[in-house]
């Protein structure tokens, strides 16, 4: 896969990154905080049908391609309305930090 050119970046996606708080029990609860607003080009890779708790569910792997930003990390999600991808990998595809690809899971 090549570089996208600016024009084919045009799903607004929320960039949100995990906060863990302790609660009362000594558990950790995990919610997530919007830290920025990216353009992306979503490419489907793959999708499986997977039993989780004795139930199916659907899980499609997609290529978010985006604008470079050195805070993006695994972990962290990508959401678009009721979509949520869940990034599962980030990488500088040739270096020049001019795009990052996140490898994304999403699970329906």
């Amino acid at each position: 896969m090549s570089a996208p050119k600016i024009g084919e970046l045009r799903l607004r996606m929320g960039l949100e990154a995990p906060v863990d708080t302790p609660d009362d029990s000594g558990a950790m609860t995990r919610s997530y905080v919007t830290i920025a607003d990216v353009w992306t080009k979503l490419t489907p890779l793959s999708g499986e049908a997977r039993f989780v708790e004795e139930r199916q569910e659907q899980a499609l792997e997609w290529l978010a391609q985006l604008r470079w930003r050195a805070d993006v990390a695994s972990e962290m999600r990508l959401v678009a309305g009721a979509r949520r991808l869940r990034v599962l990998a980030v990488y500088d595809p040739d270096g020049r930090r001019r795009f990052l690809w996140c490898r994304c899971e999403e699970i329906a």
